[in-house]
Formats: C-alpha cells, structure tokens, sequence
C-alpha cells in the first residue's frame, strides 16, 4: 500500500471554520455576542507557517478523542522533537508508540474520527488547537509511511510501535498567552549554561593576565 494519506473522512467544501466547531450559540452567549453566524469558507485549509513550525519542534502534545460513552477522553502524547510530522498543508503524522495497552486513543479513533490536538510550546508561550479527522494506519498496510514517520532527518525514532495515527485537519487556531508559564528542557538550560561557563572562564583567564601584568609591574618598579 503507498502512503497516501489522504481521508474521506474529510469534510467538503466549503470548510467549516474553527468558530464553526468552538463557537456554538450557548458560547456566544457567552461571549456577549447575540446570535451565532457560521462562518463557512470555500477555500481549504492550509496551516499558518507558524503553525506548522511549531508542531514539527513540538516533543508533546495532548491528543482528545470521543469515547464510545460520548465522554472526552484527553491523553498525552510524546517523544523527540519533530515526531509529530507535517506531511502536508493539513495533514499531521506520528507513530503510535507503545504504551499502557489501554488502546482507549485508537480504539476512539476507530469508532469516531473527530480529534482535538493541543499543542504548547512553553518558551514562547504559545499554543495551537487542532482540530480534525483521524485513523489509524497499522504499520505492517503501510510499510513506507512508517518509514517516514520515523524518521527525523539526522536521526530514527526507535521505540516500538506498530501503527500510525494520520490526523487530516479541519481547522486550527492560537491565542492568548496568558498563564501559560515559561518552561526550558534540560538540554536548553545545560546549553544556556554552557555560555556563562565560557564567559565565566574567559573572564578568569583575563584576569589571571592582568593579575600576572600587575605583579610584572610592580616588579620593576
């Protein structure tokens, strides 16, 4: 089987916008707004380019699914940066690895497609919501794409796993920043470490110089 990736489970023109599936009218009212107008486009959906930087540096994300009771169902979802994979203008892939064996994600998956992605990157403090329509691709129908999905350019994700969650997306959006707190992997700080250490070490061979300049001095005088 080739890897495209393709859905018919993707919506038809005209899309439906991300107001559309958030905003219903009991949000609008909410919101202060008094009535509620869809706001459908005819054109489809292409991530924004800062989107889909941000999801290709993610190293997690959080993936909510519809269980067979009708309840949200939310579950984390990690590895490497670069594991969630842009394969193209609206669609996202990544290779499930192994876990609990609940199997709830997928199972939720088979029965009823619709998803939601949460994705943050704390640096910056920004976040984008995704939502769309997935399945689960096993491994052993789709050999090539596995490969893909493994690969990271300058290295392979090697953990187990079987089968690859394909995500055609509907609609995304980012927005405020606000109580999002700024977190930092330890490869980061070690890196920001790193250069105070070296300024640190330049600076005491500099004054070691100036120290062994002094002593010269007074020595002659």
């Amino acid at each position: 089987m080739s890897s495209d990736v393709s859905s018919d489970k993707t919506p038809a023109s005209p899309r439906v916008t991300y107001e559309d599936l958030a905003y219903d009218s009991f949000v609008r009212r909410r919101q202060g707004a008094d009535t509620f107008h869809p706001s459908s486009r005819s054109d489809a959906f292409v991530f924004e380019p800062g989107d889909s930087k941000l999801i290709r540096e993610a190293d997690s994300f959080f993936l909510g699914t519809v269980t067979g009771a009708g309840w949200p169902y939310v579950q984390h979802r990690g590895g490497p940066a670069g594991f969630v994979h842009v394969l193209g203008p609206s669609t996202l892939a990544w290779v499930e690895l192994e876990g609990n064996n609940q199997f709830v994600s997928t199972g939720n998956v088979d029965r009823d497609g619709r998803v939601a992605l949460f994705f943050v990157d704390y640096q910056t403090r920004t976040r984008v919501k995704v939502f769309g329509y997935a399945r689960v691709i096993e491994g052993e129908d789709d050999p090539e794409l596995m490969r893909t999905v493994r690969d990271l350019g300058d290295r392979e994700i090697r953990s187990k796993g079987q089968r690859v969650m394909v995500v055609e997306v509907t609609a995304a959006d980012r927005n405020c920043t606000k109580y999002i707190h700024s977190r930092w992997t330890k490869a980061q700080m070690d890196e920001v470490i790193s250069l105070y250490r070296a300024d640190i070490a330049e600076l005491k061979a500099t004054n070691e110089e100036l120290r062994a300049r002094i002593a010269e001095l007074e020595g002659r005088s």
